[in-house]
């Protein structure tokens, strides 16, 4: 009988199947939280260079913009980004007033987004440190977009650990000069925002 235990014991046959066993869930965590870290970059990438796209448009724009101008840009936003989750955007022209040491919100528009901003939210955001300092009369466009990302597999060590890169949102907050000197929006009435 002792003979049979020893052998039993000595016998290293099958080991490395036990090896391999035990670590394949780890390389497979492992490659699986490489994959979606460097997708998070990736769409993280891909939502700031649009949004910078996005705001060169309009600062270059000479014509009044409209809601189909609007819709178009969100249409556009979407492809530059690559994303199923559909990116959104707000776009805000406002002006600093010296005399009473606040922004002045001129038109607001959003696309998916929470409502348009109002003076309140701006005066918030200067609170913040989101918007930068202008000189009196001075007119900027503040673009935000936010764009969800869904992660294509979940990396959290189970009931352990739980990592946030499920679902991250991306918000990008853009201050550009109005080229041309001023961006107006054209209401479906008719009415000129300036």
């Amino acid at each position: 009988m002792r003979t049979y235990l020893r052998k039993f014991r000595d016998d290293q046959n099958g080991s490395m199947s036990i090896e391999l066993l035990l670590v394949t869930p780890i390389l497979v965590w492992a490659l699986l939280s490489t994959y979606v870290y460097f997708d998070l970059f990736r769409v993280e990438s891909n939502s700031n260079r649009a949004a910078l796209t996005i705001a060169d448009m309009f600062s270059r724009e000479t014509v009044d913009v409209d809601n189909t101008y609007l819709n178009n840009a969100r249409s556009i936003l979407r492809e530059l980004t690559y994303e199923e989750s559909h990116p959104d955007f707000r776009i805000t022209v406002y002006t600093y007033q010296e005399s009473t040491d606040s922004y002045r919100r001129i038109w607001s528009r959003n696309r998916g987004m929470a409502p348009n901003y109002t003076n309140a939210e701006l005066t918030n955001l200067k609170a913040a440190g989101r918007l930068p300092a202008l000189a009196d009369g001075d007119r900027a466009i503040l673009l935000q977009t936010r764009t969800e990302y869904d992660a294509p597999f979940s990396v959290g060590l189970g009931p352990f650990t739980s990592t946030n890169l499920d679902d991250v949102t991306f918000q990008t907050y853009i201050v550009i000069r109005p080229r041309p000197g001023q961006l107006c929006f054209l209401q479906n009435n008719g009415v000129k925002r300036c």
